[in-house]
């Protein structure tokens, strides 16, 4: 019963936060204290200077995850757009090539390179960071911004669960690992890897590891939401480790806040207009695509970003306080590295 009240308060109290903050009218509001100029879209008059942001990527490589639609697909446009040599990984190939073809036509850069992956498969995630290495000595910004979010439990070919798996172990973790060397030679140690969470993250702590797993005993309690919660808040305490493990990169979570996806749409279905006013698909961008590009001097490293600013990571507490409830402890932390570690053997 106490655990289903201090569930209540925190489910509550992000909703709160999430209204003020999270919301269309949050995101015009956070615009106002932005002190670098920002853009009103992805792709503007560059020759104007009052359009533009004066960002300049040339020379920059990205690779971003689930980038042929949504919030991947304009950040992948906004790094195009900038002159940077941008790699989109993506499940689906005809989906894939449809993305690449307009984000080249509306960047009118030619710079965009398709790479097929699943990121709930940890043999994907090996084979495409050698197809990345092979072409490619350096990566300065790694998005892993792609998962699924399913109301039954689906597994992958080894019979693991697909939104654990794609959200935080293969598509955050495995990914990060592989490409850290290529992530370290970045000049200048500008490089940052940008985990693209949720505010859903704020409802739970990191449980043990076969409960966030859906795995053994725990694959009938499966509750697709729960599940989402549980990776996101992964995403968060790995960007906190790897701050302190790997301190020439830099590692940041971050929420884009409440848009109108397909993904929201299958998440809440008629409760979403609880969201409302939703963010535009830029306005929910806009945040992450700075994070990608800005000095890395600019951010804080381990941080949990909505808006170009660090938040809070609890809000669990009696009258909007942190509380413990959502709190992981150092060693719930390692063991969570751990299991990372056996599970995908880096």
């Amino acid at each position: 019963m106490v655990g289903l009240i201090r569930q209540g308060i925190a489910t509550t109290q992000f909703f709160l936060f999430g209204k003020k903050n999270c919301t269309q009218t949050g995101y015009l509001k956070h615009m106002q204290q932005y002190k670098d100029p920002v853009q009103s879209a992805a792709v503007v008059n560059i020759e104007s200077k009052q359009d533009s942001d004066g960002v300049d990527l040339t020379g920059k490589t990205f690779l971003i995850t689930g980038a042929n639609q949504g919030i991947g697909k304009e950040i992948a446009t906004y790094a195009a757009a900038k002159g940077g040599n941008v790699y989109i990984l993506c499940r689906n190939e005809e989906r894939a090539k449809i993305a690449q073809k307009d984000i080249q036509e509306k960047t009118k850069n030619k710079k965009v390179t398709v790479l097929l992956a699943d990121v709930g498969e940890p043999s994907h995630i090996e084979r495409v960071v050698k197809e990345f290495t092979d072409k490619e000595d350096k990566l300065d910004c790694l998005v892993c911004n792609a998962g699924a979010l399913f109301n039954d439990r689906r597994v992958n070919s080894n019979g693991q669960e697909v939104t654990f798996m794609s959200h935080l172990v293969c598509g955050s973790y495995q990914l990060t690992k592989l490409l850290l060397p290529s992530l370290k030679q970045s000049p200048a140690n500008e490089a940052r890897v940008v985990y693209v969470s949720s505010g859903g993250m704020y409802n739970s702590k990191f449980p043990e590891w076969e409960v966030a797993a859906s795995s053994g005993k725990y694959e009938s309690d499966y509750n697709g939401n729960i599940a989402y919660s549980y990776a996101k808040r992964g995403q968060v305490l790995l960007a906190e480790r790897f701050t302190k493990d790997y301190p020439e990169v830099a590692f940041v979570s971050t929420h884009p806040g409440w848009v109108r996806t397909a993904a929201v749409d299958g998440a809440y279905g008629d409760n979403a207009k609880y969201l409302e006013p939703f963010r535009n698909l830029w306005e929910g961008s806009e945040g992450i695509a700075w994070l990608t590009a800005t000095p890395k001097k600019n951010l804080e490293s381990g941080a949990f970003y909505l808006d170009r600013s660090p938040q809070r990571k609890h809000i669990a507490g009696l009258f909007m306080t942190d509380g413990s409830f959502t709190k992981n402890s150092e060693k719930e932390v390692d063991v969570m590295m751990k299991k990372l570690e056996e599970c995908v053997g880096v």
